[in-house]
């Protein structure tokens, strides 16, 4: 009897295990994924995210101030946002890797040459100039683009980042995407105006629109 009782505790421990480990790896974030690029930025790994790691990212450091609703300083998993445009790039990074012909988890250039606009952006997009485009080019950029935007940021070069300096480089980031958003605009109604008369009629707007089509 004590025999069968060890037995079935046995196997109720085993159990109680798979299922600690099965529930531990469906809450771990995706290698990859944005879950898991917030939780890097958690140095010290208490679960929240102050200024100083906020710093790390752009997006996170330009929004810190009004994601942090209670103003104590540190983004908990409640004020931290779900990134909409995460699942937009995914997509686009899958459609890019249909490139990837011989399926090595890399594009090399005669591959990107069957794209045209991948072919135009193929030595930027090559990174450590190795002749592929893959994971590590694109790490290799972010890399640089946050380095680029800390030390642009870092106005008394000090090596560290005050709110002014935050909020600053925000400020500026804004007014470049303002200027480029009205350019782009200037650019359309140019492109609408058939006539130039600094107006579009209703026959220039259906024909700008059946072009389009």
């Amino acid at each position: 009897m004590n025999r069968k009782i060890l037995y079935a505790a046995a196997v109720l421990a085993l159990a109680a295990v798979g299922t600690a480990v099965a529930q531990q790896q469906a809450e771990a974030p995706a290698p990859g994924s944005h879950h898991e690029g917030r939780m890097k930025l958690d140095a010290n790994g208490d679960g929240a995210i102050d200024r100083s790691e906020a710093a790390k990212s752009e997006k996170f450091a330009a929004r810190f101030d009004e994601l942090d609703k209670n103003k104590d300083g540190r983004l908990t998993a409640d004020e931290r946002p779900q990134w909409r445009g995460g699942h937009r790039g995914h997509r686009g990074g899958e459609r890019m890797m249909q490139a990837d012909t011989d399926k090595d988890g890399r594009i090399s250039k005669a591959e990107a040459a069957v794209n045209p606009k991948l072919a135009e952006r193929f030595s930027d997009m090559d990174a450590n100039k190795d002749g592929y485009v893959d994971r590590s080019d694109r790490e290799l950029r972010a890399r640089k683009h946050r380095e680029e935007w800390f030390s642009s940021a870092d106005v008394n070069k000090d090596g560290n980042l005050s709110k002014a300096e935050m909020d600053a480089s925000a400020h500026k980031r804004d007014a470049e995407h303002q200027q480029k958003r009205e350019a782009r605009s200037a650019e359309r109604f140019q492109k609408m105006d058939k006539n130039g008369d600094g107006v579009i009629s209703r026959v220039e707007m259906q024909d700008a629109s059946q072009a389009h089509r």
